[in-house]
């Protein structure tokens, strides 16, 4: 059972939604001044919506969660107990989700052994956004001004003292996930490209070769064309284009990735916009 204090406050993000939770949240609040909300003028986005909580956070022991009860409440106990402990980061993991579909489960492992296959800081599998941590991982988490945040690689590059704690998420009890698979590719690129340059060394790797490839190529159709060696035939050439400007065309997406990551960073706005608080 867990035990509140008066100095306890429960923060709900609103992030954009247009059902009734806005009102369900205020009705709470008339009945404990602990609660507060802050709505955002629109969604903007899973990670912008916790890093709002965190600059609204006040404790000195701030615990993220969904609030969609696949993060259980029940385990908060044995969370701040490990930060009682002397930890600095409690974070969870997931070891299984009811109901949860193949396919989604298969995507989110080829995510993260493809992210930790190159990048430079480990991401464990399956750790989630509920954790718990003190005021001080808080305040390095908020000196990031980021715009293209990806918190979970954050969290990991900032060290610390930590521990994993495993939890299985129970069923979703109330609406539907607004992950989908489009937002999960956007979350696995946003998460490549902030922390590794290894895509563009692996491209320029690939490039190099294919270009030592087809130099090597050239002098053999040189010396065979003189030889009298050559075979009248459009198949291997179409080959050749197609493969070259396949890879070319690779090399310049990665390049526009994380071009595009640059341009939303140098424009600087803000990560979200409040339209209403509550006890805030």
């Amino acid at each position: 059972m867990l035990h509140t204090s008066p100095e306890t406050e429960f923060i709900f993000i609103d992030d954009g939604s247009v059902d009734d939770t806005f009102e369900y949240i205020r009705k709470a609040a008339l009945a404990d001044l602990r609660v507060k909300c802050i709505s955002l003028s629109r969604n903007f986005g899973h990670q912008n919506a916790l890093m709002a909580g965190m600059q609204y956070a006040k404790g000195e022991q701030v615990i993220l969660m969904d609030g969609d009860l696949q993060h259980p409440p029940e385990l908060i106990p044995q969370l701040l107990k490990q930060l009682d402990n002397g930890y600095d980061l409690v974070q969870t993991r997931r070891i299984s989700t009811d109901h949860i579909k193949a396919g989604k489960s298969f995507l989110s492992k080829v995510f993260y052994s493809f992210i930790n296959s190159i990048s430079d800081t480990r991401i464990e599998p399956n750790v989630a956004d509920f954790k718990a941590f003190n005021r001080k991982v808080l305040e390095s988490i908020l000196q990031f001004k980021e715009r293209e945040l990806f918190l979970r690689g954050i969290f990991s590059w900032i060290g610390f003292k930590t521990i994993t704690v495993d939890f299985r998420a129970p069923q979703r009890q109330h609406g539907t996930s607004k992950y989908s698979l489009l937002k999960m590719f956007r979350l696995a690129l946003k998460g490549t490209t902030s922390f590794s340059f290894k895509p563009l060394r692996v491209a320029l790797l690939i490039g190099s070769l294919i270009s030592l490839a087809a130099f090597s190529f050239a002098i053999f159709a040189f010396v065979a064309y003189y030889r009298g060696d050559t075979i009248p035939g459009w198949a291997s050439m179409i080959i050749a284009i197609m493969f070259l400007g396949g890879t070319q065309l690779l090399a310049i997406g990665l390049l526009g990735e994380y071009i595009a990551s640059l341009f939303t960073e140098t424009k600087g706005r803000p990560l979200y916009l409040v339209d209403r608080t509550i006890n805030t």
